[in-house]
């Protein structure tokens, strides 16, 4: 666990192409396993286009959020009080995950630009040891919006621009991996600080057969020079429980295949980590999917 009085937490940012390839899901999950790593953790929805962590995790009383931080920010009255003050401490398995829920409109988005985003990392950085924020889709630079004085993709084009370890969702059928392999040009323009991690959710053999896993592997690499970081098996059960229960993914079915592929991509891509069970538990969830 970093100490945040000595070295600042890590930014990262998850983000999609369009088409619910399940971001939102996948920044709730990985949240939730490095709190279970004894880190401290914030979870920002950053998606000014279509926020949905308070919906997702079933926040109907929370504080006002983002916006109303982006608020004090602008007033320079921010600070790690108000933070607090406007995010919600959810318990999880092994301690407690911070969150700060979105826009309550998306017709709100003029009210968050990605200077206002920067500035409330550079005070979550301080204090906790890992920020995630779930960041919109469009990545494209904006032109013809002269009456706003913030651009709608200045949010997601910052969190992309400036994390240590960008998490990107690609779908595992044909249509979601045309879809990122298209936005993955915008990505790469963005020249991204930070390590790129492309995480395939819901692989499944229904589409793409029995050799699925390595379609896609292919595929992205002869398309898009894309090397693959983890694979995340598809499991309806364990995503229906999680909506029902409002809680994150990895909670639903502690003991699914799910929360083993999460746990041990957090633990191997983003925390660094290595035991003798990680080479025959890697192979495990995605052995029969591929």
């Amino acid at each position: 666990m970093v100490d945040a009085h000595l070295s600042p937490g890590k930014l990262l940012a998850v983000w999609s192409p369009a088409g619910s390839p399940g971001r939102t899901t996948v920044a709730c999950s990985i949240a939730t396993e490095l709190t279970h790593s004894g880190n401290s953790v914030l979870l920002v929805d950053a998606d000014t286009y279509a926020p949905s962590i308070d919906v997702y995790l079933g926040l109907n009383d929370h504080p006002a959020g983002l916006a109303a931080a982006c608020r004090l920010i602008s007033q320079d009255r921010f600070d790690i009080s108000q933070l607090r003050r406007l995010s919600v401490e959810l318990q999880t398995q092994s301690g407690s995950l911070t969150v700060m829920t979105g826009l309550s409109s998306s017709a709100r988005w003029p009210e968050v630009s990605g200077q206002q985003i920067e500035n409330l990392v550079q005070v979550a950085r301080q204090h906790f040891d890992f920020v995630l924020l779930d960041a919109a889709a469009n990545l494209e630079a904006e032109t013809g919006l002269p009456q706003f004085a913030v651009q709608r993709n200045s949010v997601a084009r910052w969190a992309v621009g400036n994390a240590e370890f960008v998490i990107a969702v690609c779908g595992s059928d044909p249509v979601a991996i045309a879809r990122y392999l298209d936005a993955s040009v915008s990505l790469a323009e963005l020249k991204p600080i930070g390590q790129l991690l492309t995480l395939v959710n819901r692989l499944r053999t229904s589409v793409l057969g029995s050799s699925a896993k390595q379609q896609i592997l292919e595929t992205l690499s002869r398309l898009g020079q894309i090397q693959v970081s983890g694979f995340i098996p598809d499991d309806q059960v364990a995503a229906d429980a999680a909506i029902k229960g409002a809680v994150p993914m990895v909670l639903a079915r502690r003991s699914s295949q799910v929360k083993q592929a999460i746990s041990l991509f957090t633990k191997v891509q983003i925390l660094g980590q290595r035991n003798p069970l990680d080479g025959r538990l890697l192979k495990k969830p995605m052995a029969k999917l591929g």
